[in-house]
């Protein structure tokens, strides 16, 4: 009879005992999901692993999703410091990487004993691992990671409780470390959209505030970037008293790149622009410093040049691989694309540009646009196209904002709900009667 109770006594004081870690491990959970620092909430896992399961040492991996890896997040214990290098384990590899490969937890009573163990961190750390509780973290059937608990404060050998313990930790850590690592991207996306932002101003400074006022001349422009910061420019520059020149490029690429790209050719070509009289010698010295300058490797910028002088009747411009500058008159019915011109400015070093001059009249429209505008596509695939371009053109007077607003309209209209793939400038320059 007391063989009995005594028997009864302790089965109800290991209940007990099982309760209370039970508790203990919602209790954690809830600490380890207070938190959505990434480094906190896994520092809070091993914390509280190695505090319920009286564990002398603990670590946890989380899977590496470009290498396929478990890579070494944290560890605690007396040889925590070795893992700083960051181990990295195959699926498959030692205790850790079968747990990687199977997605269910493994318990070694004894580590030696067992053919999957990987001594090498022992032999390497002069630890001595007895038993083994590995767990993995799993998100919706997915291994991100694995816990790793290594050996009994008491000496004693894991048990099945204590798989069922780690396991429960497990299921909790596994949700605490998405909610971290989506918090993270969160906030990582936001800081991205505020430096978008940011770059958005900064490139935006660098187009013209207002239109110039120059006395025979009237001008309008429009700029709209497919993505927050764009490779279009296009700039005024105020050459000496009688000449006005008139810059529109398309830098290769897009984005962040292409943005730092167009800033700093626009500042080198607007210093160039002042000091080198002869358009010609202007586009072969940007050329020639696009190729040079390392930091540009690959960049290279469609540009076109046009200089704009006190004799309204003749107008001078430079092409370096950019679409070609259309002649429009509404009262004479003139629509004319002009050719000649180069290849693309930072392509071939050492190339001659040829100046090319333009016959202009009264009423005439001189119009520079980017590719953007004749490769808009529409949601059947469907180009704008040149043609589309001349009949937006001829559909109005020669007046500049009329005209830019009819082609921006037009372009906006045939591409409806698509996503501009390109930027769009357009700069239209008018010839008032003299």
């Amino acid at each position: 009879m007391d063989t009995r109770r005594h028997s009864t006594e302790l089965e109800l004081e290991r209940l007990c005992d099982r309760l209370d870690n039970l508790k203990e491990c919602f209790r954690i959970s809830s600490l380890i999901n207070s938190s959505l620092d990434l480094d906190e909430v896994l520092e809070n896992i091993m914390t509280a692993s190695r505090s319920i399961l009286r564990a002398e040492s603990c670590s946890l991996m989380l899977v590496d999703e470009r290498s396929g890896e478990l890579t070494f997040e944290v560890s605690q214990g007396p040889v925590a410091d070795k893992f700083e290098g960051g181990v990295r384990l195959k699926k498959g590899q030692g205790i850790a990487g079968h747990v990687f490969e199977t997605g269910r937890p493994v318990l070694i009573e004894d580590a030696y004993a067992d053919p999957r163990f990987d001594r090498t961190f022992d032999t390497m750390s002069g630890y001595l691992t007895r038993s083994i509780l590995c767990a993995p973290l799993l998100f919706k059937d997915r291994v991100i990671g694995v816990a790793q608990i290594i050996n009994k404060t008491d000496g004693s050998s894991f048990t099945a409780e204590d798989v069922e313990n780690l396991s429960l930790l497990s299921i909790n850590a596994a949700l605490a470390v998405e909610n971290a690592r989506l918090h993270r991207e969160i906030l990582q996306k936001q800081q991205i959209e505020k430096d978008l932002a940011f770059a958005s101003n900064v490139q935006l400074s660098f187009l013209p505030r207002q239109m110039p006022i120059v006395e025979g001349f009237r001008f309008s422009a429009h700029y709209q970037a497919a993505r927050e910061v764009g490779g279009d420019f296009y700039d005024f520059i105020p050459l000496d008293e009688d000449r006005l020149g008139v810059l529109i490029g398309d830098v290769s690429g897009k984005g962040v790149a292409s943005a730092l790209f167009m800033a700093r050719l626009t500042s080198d070509f607007r210093m160039l622009a002042i000091r080198l009289k002869d358009p010609e010698k202007l586009i072969g010295r940007i050329n020639d410093e696009i190729c040079d300058q390392s930091w540009c490797r690959g960049m290279f910028a469609a540009l076109q040049f046009i200089v704009l002088g006190s004799g309204k009747g003749e107008v001078t411009y430079v092409n370096a691989g950019h679409l070609p500058p259309i002649i429009w008159n509404s009262a004479t019915g003139i629509f004319e694309k002009i050719g000649g011109g180069g290849p693309p400015a930072g392509v071939v070093p050492g190339t001659q540009f040829q100046a090319s001059r333009i016959q202009v009249n009264p009423g005439d429209c001189i119009l520079l646009a980017t590719d953007g505008i004749v490769e808009a596509r529409n949601a059947g695939d469907e180009l704008f196209g040149w043609d589309r371009l001349e009949e937006a053109v001829r559909s109005g007077g020669s007046d500049v904002e009329s005209v830019k607003d009819r082609v921006i309209g037009s372009v906006e209209e045939f591409a409806g709900d698509r996503s501009m793939a390109d930027d769009i400038t357009l700069v239209v320059i008018g010839i008032e009667e003299g």
